[in-house]
């Protein structure tokens, strides 16, 4: 038998079984198989609840779903705080909005303003920029396809037939509907065979271009650093380095190490491998030519 009722004559609550009683004078139901509430163009559905009619919560057990306008989540099991549409769930934690997945181990979720907060193991998929991130505390607001991530947190981007672009940051902030990641604090980023080191880093996933503070890039034995720089990807591969108040080190074919400083250093790149070096304003460098072994010769 289905039994339907209405608490404060504007919430429905259906179920298969439902038990009423009075405790310590609060009113509690206890809801049991096919639980169904709807609040506002909110449904939420699980196999267990237990609803405190007097302080307004109810608590979720069991296959828990929680629908809206601007998607669903899952988990486990989650409280429900009716007047504020607001709800803690925790345990296998999966949001599914228009262009994002999240998945963690706990969130809150404030069904009036559509903000989040995420903690444990988060993995947040834009789906329309394919980009992936990961980390353990964080909130997001799907109105605004804004988020943070905190604590140290990893950034996929992914390239057909290439490995991912890799960023690790001690924090970032992703805008995924102007299509833009910021990272911020030793930031790390691993491209083919280059790997940056920098301060912070901007990255435009629709042009791909990127900016960066203080950078140190490194490929190989050869190295470029600058107070700021620039770089662009070309078929989702390093087109070129640039940076203001520069200095390259770099390794010829023949053996020979080379310095050059320049109010602007530019490296290009073909087939992920630095192949030019481009430099303007005030240029000097040094050439250090590579060293016979004793006894050889030419």
């Amino acid at each position: 038998m289905i039994f339907l009722i209405l608490v404060f004559t504007v919430t429905p609550f259906r179920a298969d079984r439902v038990e009423i009683i009075n405790k310590d004078g609060e009113r509690i139901v206890y809801l049991h198989g096919g639980v169904e509430i709807k609040q506002d163009g909110t449904n939420i559905t699980c196999r267990k609840a237990q609803l405190n009619e007097t302080k307004g919560i109810v608590l979720l057990e069991d296959s828990v779903q929680i629908k809206d306008n601007m998607g669903e989540i899952k988990a486990n099991t989650a409280t429900y705080f009716l007047k504020e549409r607001f709800s803690v769930l925790k345990g296998n934690v999966e949001l599914i909005s228009e262009n994002q997945i999240i998945y963690s181990d706990s969130l809150e979720y404030d069904g009036a303003k559509r903000f989040i907060r995420m903690f444990g193991n988060i993995i947040l998929e834009d789906r329309k920029n394919k980009v992936v991130a990961y980390g353990t505390e964080g909130w997001y607001d799907l109105k605004e396809e804004t988020g943070r991530l905190m604590k140290g947190p990893k950034l996929e981007l992914s390239r057909q037939d290439k490995s991912p672009i890799i960023i690790h940051a001690r924090e970032f902030l992703l805008k995924n509907k102007e299509n833009n990641c910021y990272g911020y604090d030793s930031v790390m980023a691993i491209i083919d065979s280059i790997t940056l080191f920098c301060d912070t880093i901007s990255f435009d996933i629709k042009t791909h271009r990127g900016s960066i503070t203080k950078p140190l890039v490194v490929e190989k034995k050869n190295e470029l650093k600058g107070i700021s720089g620039e770089f662009v990807l070309k078929d989702k591969t390093i087109d070129y380095f640039k940076v203001k108040s520069g200095i390259a080190h770099y390794w010829a074919e023949d053996g020979s190490q080379n310095i050059i400083e320049g109010e602007s250093i530019a490296v290009l790149f073909k087939e992920g491998r630095a192949f030019q070096v481009r430099v303007e304003g005030k240029p000097k460098g040094k050439l250090y030519p590579k060293e016979k072994k004793e006894g050889a010769t030419d």
